[in-house]
């Protein structure tokens, strides 16, 4: 029975590198299994030279292997990778390496050419990660405009969050108002809510937006670090 149920296995383990697709693949980098994803690409080199190379640039960059994930994307591009998808990606490299000038360029390029809002955040995080407001600025606007309203409000937010606090809180609001109870991002947006009111003095009120937070996500930890460093 045992040796049945190990060669039923074989046999299905087999199929999943035989499929003629990278949907296996792609699962594998979803749950993070990224060095099993690599094998499995190589693999795949021959029969999709652009998608698979393209994929192994992404398990590279997500394992923090930025020589390599760069070779690979180079490679897809050489084999007719599209150029709204490289420059994208190519944006995020050099986001990873601090070349914002390059990440900037870049990702204004996939910008430009799609118009896609997942570009447009990327294109504005290069200058929240840079400090240059007006970069961010320019990135997020975008996004809101291409329909993620409250994702680029959320970071604009924290875009200004050290230079204005008021108009930050007046973002962070305005993002907490298009988002479900559901959203994983919105307990985030609550808290740096409470973080604006600190930095305008408004103690009271950010202890009061930090235990409604609680009462609602009581295992958001930064939450209780924070009220436990305002004080009763």
């Amino acid at each position: 029975m045992r040796k049945r149920w190990f060669l039923l296995f074989l046999a299905v383990w087999s199929l999943a590198f035989a499929v003629g697709d990278l949907n296996y693949a792609r699962q594998l980098i979803e749950r993070g299994e990224y060095a099993l994803a690599a094998v499995t690409l190589k693999k795949q080199l021959k029969d999709y030279p652009v998608e698979a190379r393209y994929l192994l640039a992404e398990v590279y960059m997500l394992e923090g292997q930025l020589a390599d994930a760069t070779m690979y994307l180079e490679s897809a591009r050489e084999q007719g990778l599209d150029e709204t998808r490289y420059y994208a990606m190519r944006g995020r490299l050099a986001l990873l390496e601090g070349e914002w000038d390059t990440a900037w360029a870049s990702l204004r390029s996939a910008v430009a050419l799609s118009g896609l809002r997942q570009y447009a955040l990327d294109w504005g995080l290069v200058g929240l990660a840079q400090g240059n407001l007006e970069r961010a600025k320019l990135g997020f606007e975008k996004a809101q405009r291409e329909g993620a309203v409250a994702e680029g409000e959320f970071l604009e937010g924290l875009a200004l969050l050290a230079v204005s606090p008021d108009k930050a809180l007046a973002k962070l609001r305005a993002a907490q108002a298009e988002l479900s109870a559901e959203s994983p991002l919105k307990p985030q947006v609550i808290y740096w809510q409470a973080r604006a009111l600190e930095r305008l003095g408004q103690k009271n009120e950010a202890r009061s937006t930090l235990r409604f937070l609680l009462r609602t996500y009581p295992d958001y930890g930064p939450a209780r670090d924070a009220l436990n460093r305002l004080g009763p």
